[in-house]
């Protein structure tokens, strides 16, 4: 397994795996005894760090806090807390579109999920969605708040700009409050874009935020990092790709496929693996957000684990 590290607020490390076990689908999707085994093998393969939130999966029927119950109750069965790196998001939008990142709903969804997870604590604490017209120094009184109570490690954002998590760190430094050590964006070697996701609160990959994350040196968390598996579910054609991803098909995507195939028929690498080490041996240091819904799935994945891919391998690809 890869990792890397960073910095919780008392400038301890915390140690990451590169592949990281996505929860959406435990409890749903998957039941509570196809989720255990799934972790189950992330464990075994020395994966060290789970991402859920306090939403997922409210849009499925008997849905509500599955993912946070399912890993929590696994945490509890295997007792393994101090094993795992355990990151959660708080202050999704509510249904009707209104930002939720006041003090009282943060704390509020911070306390249920640790009441669900049936822990006193998270190691990162992410901010699910942003909202430009709530000042940074609001929100990081917030997170300030929560660390000082103990209930998170680390705080760091998701579908944040770059230039929205700068103002909040400089603000952090002057007034001593705990910084964004992480941040969770939508990235992949597919060139995306938030309608491809019919979902324009996220923030994609694009040159001028991978720009800025270089210069801030931020690490990455990168969801839908194989693109909701727009290569991989391509045995060799694109024209095997789903109905439902031929969005994504834009001329560049379709190059960085053709690359794609060149270098997995040389390396004899699976696409999958390749597409996942494009993210984690990348200059910038990004790690991959896996969701799975089958054990063969979760093995393809882990696969990437096992090789690495120069940065010569890298540039071939875009």
């Amino acid at each position: 397994m890869k990792y890397f590290e960073i910095n919780d607020v008392e400038n301890n490390k915390i140690k990451m795996s590169r592949i990281i076990l996505g929860g959406i689908p435990f409890g749903t999707i998957l039941d509570e005894r196809q989720s255990f085994k799934m972790m189950d093998k992330y464990a075994e393969a020395e994966g060290n760090t789970f991402d859920t939130a306090r939403v997922y999966c409210d849009w499925l029927e008997n849905g509500h806090s599955a993912s946070e119950r399912t890993i929590g109750q696994w945490l509890r069965s295997r007792n393994c807390r101090k094993d795992i790196v355990l990151a959660t998001k708080g202050g999704y939008p509510a249904v009707t579109g209104e930002s939720r990142l006041s003090r009282q709903e943060l704390a509020g969804d911070l306390d249920e999920s640790l009441r669900t997870l049936q822990t006193d604590y998270v190691d990162i604490f992410l901010l699910h969605r942003d909202d430009i017209n709530v000042p940074v120094d609001e929100v990081m009184d917030t997170l300030h708040m929560l660390v000082r109570q103990g209930k998170t490690r680390a705080v760091g954002v998701s579908n944040w700009t770059c230039a929205r998590i700068k103002e909040a760190n400089e603000y952090a430094d002057k007034n001593n409050r705990p910084r964004l050590v992480i941040s969770q964006i939508q990235w992949s070697l597919a060139e995306c874009f938030p309608h491809n996701f019919n979902d324009l609160t996220m923030v994609c990959m694009n040159p001028e935020e991978y720009r800025q994350y270089l210069e801030l040196g931020l690490p990455v968390m990168a969801y839908s990092s194989q693109a909701n598996g727009l290569y991989s579910k391509a045995d060799a054609e694109l024209e095997l790709i789903p109905a439902k991803l031929q969005k994504f098909l834009t001329l560049e995507n379709i190059n960085r496929f053709n690359n794609l195939q060149k270098l997995c028929q040389k390396k004899g690498y699976s696409k999958t693996a390749v597409a996942l080490n494009y993210v984690m041996d990348n200059r910038l240091s990004g790690s991959a957000i896996i969701g799975c819904t089958n054990m063969e799935q979760l093995e393809d994945c882990l696969k990437a684990a096992d090789i690495t891919l120069s940065l010569e391998e890298l540039d071939s690809l875009v």
